[in-house]
């Protein structure tokens, strides 16, 4: 029996909106596909979802062979977001055991194009009159995914372009996917130990929001022209396409055309060493999240292009993180330790990530990162999304977890961490960030990055060398009529204030032991006196014990306070 037409991929007509912008999916329709996703899953021995074998138990492989099969095609058949969420989970061989990973790689790279009537009424929607800011456009895709499609065109002043249009309908549909996705993972981690192991609800939230990105076209070209704009300033040998912002809106993307095969092309018939160019990458992702702030956090082998002389090209800007200039500062401070083995350096820059202010809890914690940085970042290891979480889990286990940008990148380092590792088995992508990162740092002493810096700081003060004048003024009129005050807060820090009250106890209890001293040698000293309820050499003994147990006391205390110290 045929699908019906809901479910029949990749076509996304039913869901468009008469060319005029994309509508939600209505109950209707959504209880639909609900439906049919579970009959396709039936369809290909996927029920119940608690059966499905995520172990590496080699006694198991045919099983998992069989699921694994059964799940491409399911997600060739639903179509939509699955077949994407399908080629994201290939790249997860950290995550799931090799026969998933090996059936999920061969997921259809392209699917049947959308209908050329439908992409005409949305590109009238889109351009308008600015359709003819073209001379040339090709009708028939140059490739087709599950998101978008990319035509070849060529602007008046004959720069070629490709133009990245959206399925028709595919924002919804993708809505109606992700949640049940979402759903589906849930179960998945109600009914299988093993898919809690690997952490499947994480993963499926960790994907929906790389789907909605991906259909974030507006997004995408503000990403595109900010690392744009950053390679030309640094001269990058990675190319990065020019966006044509005139004609990019929100469903329809365009910039420089690049020719040329990926490495997920490419495959393992390599007819040249990639390894300069995958330095090249890897250099620029350095660079650009060590010096920019601005980064590409999606570099699997089909994001990368091998152009005609060899140089490497980034597409698919979905997915670009961002760190602020205060997180980079410590971003830095993080390479600088790494690259030197300087795990005190090291510590010094977490703790201003997550500050502690019990000392024993610092100790302790820096003992952990040193210990993580040796087993899980030395010579020859490999940095997967399993390392980012074990990162993740030790910043929590102190109390604070990793700011969300930091953890966008060490995703995106692992990420460019899987591709090299499956492209260039021979490179050590540690080894290659040390020596690339420590060049990037010390073009920072270069004299025009000094004087970027030193600029960038007298812009900073500006402000307040404005308001200089007036503060003078006030703090001089404020002093000649005796009206200036000064409040200063005094052990405003946790530590001092343990500092003196441990001081305050240790003076009180020695005063308090030397007056029992004294009042046990007096009573040594004195006669025995008649009817006295203790003799005067016991009495002497209990004050001088009392004053042995104090003095003693207070010696322990202040050993105990130093070594905290």
């Amino acid at each position: 029996m045929s699908l019906p037409r809901l479910t029949r991929p990749p076509r996304f007509a039913e869901f468009a909106a008469a060319g005029a912008g994309d509508r939600p999916l209505n109950s209707r329709q959504r209880r639909a596909r609900f439906r049919e996703i579970f009959a396709i899953a039936r369809r290909h021995g996927l029920l119940p979802f608690g059966r499905l074998d995520f172990s590496r138990d080699p006694a198991t492989s045919p099983l998992r062979s069989r699921q694994a099969k059964g799940l491409r095609s399911a997600l060739e058949t639903a179509g939509g977001g699955f077949i994407k969420a399908g080629q994201l989970l290939s790249t997860r061989d950290d995550l799931l055991p090799p026969e998933w990973v090996a059936e999920l790689s061969l997921l259809q790279k392209s699917v049947a194009p959308a209908d050329p009537d439908e992409v005409a009424a949305l590109l009238a929607v889109e351009w308008g009159p600015r359709r003819e800011l073209l001379s040339a456009f090709d009708d028939q895709p140059a490739a087709a995914a599950s998101i978008a499609q990319v035509h070849r065109g060529r602007l008046a002043d004959g720069r070629d372009v490709a133009v990245k249009i959206q399925q028709p309908g595919i924002v919804p549909l993708l809505e109606c996917d992700i949640d049940i996705m979402l759903r589906i993972a849930r179960w998945l981690t109600l009914g299988s130990a093993q898919a809690r192991q690997v952490g499947i609800e994480g993963v499926a939230r960790q994907y929906a929001d790389d789907l909605r990105r991906q259909a974030d076209f507006a997004s995408e070209a503000a990403n595109l022209a900010a690392l744009s704009a950053s390679a030309r300033r640094a001269a990058d040998e990675v190319l990065i396409p020019d966006l044509v912002p005139e004609l990019s809106t929100a469903r329809v993307l365009v910039m420089e055309y690049v020719e040329g095969p990926t490495l997920a092309d490419l495959g393992d018939d390599l007819d040249a060493p990639v390894d300069d160019a995958l330095r090249t990458v890897l250099s620029s992702f350095l660079r650009q999240m060590v010096i920019d702030g601005a980064f590409h956090a999606d570099l699997h082998p089909g994001n990368i292009i091998l152009t005609g002389d060899g140089r490497p090209a980034l597409i698919d800007f979905g997915s670009v993180g961002r760190i602020d200039s205060e997180l980079r500062d410590t971003v830095q401070e993080l390479a600088i330790g790494f690259l030197t083995g300087d795990t005190r350096r090291l510590g010094d820059a977490a703790l201003r990530i997550m500050p502690i202010d019990d000392p024993d809890q610092q100790r302790a914690f820096r003992r952990d990162l040193a210990r993580f940085v040796t087993h899980e970042l030395g010579d020859g290891s490999q940095v997967t999304l399993q390392t980012v979480d074990r990162a993740s889990d030790l910043f929590l286990a102190y109390g604070s977890p990793l700011p969300p940008d930091l953890l966008a990148a060490a995703r995106a380092f692992a990420i460019l961490e899987g591709t090299v590792r499956t492209s260039a088995r021979q490179f050590d992508i540690l080894a290659e960030s040390r020596s690339l990162a420590n060049g990037l740092i010390m073009t920072q002493l270069a004299p025009a990055s000094i004087g970027r810096m030193l600029g960038n700081t007298a812009l900073g003060m500006v402000p307040t060398l404005r308001r200089l004048p007036n503060l003078v003024d006030q703090i001089v009129g404020d002093l000649a009529a005796g009206d200036l005050s000064v409040n200063v807060r005094l052990l405003a820090d946790p530590r001092d204030r343990r500092m003196l009250t441990s001081l305050v106890r240790r003076a009180t209890t020695s005063a308090i032991g030397g007056v029992l001293a004294a009042a046990s040698l007096v009573l040594l000293a004195l006669p025995p006196m008649d009817g006295a309820l203790l003799p005067m050499p016991v009495a002497a003994a209990g004050l001088g014990a009392g004053a042995a147990g104090l003095l003693g006391w207070t010696a322990v205390d202040a050993v105990r306070a130093r070594r905290r110290r």
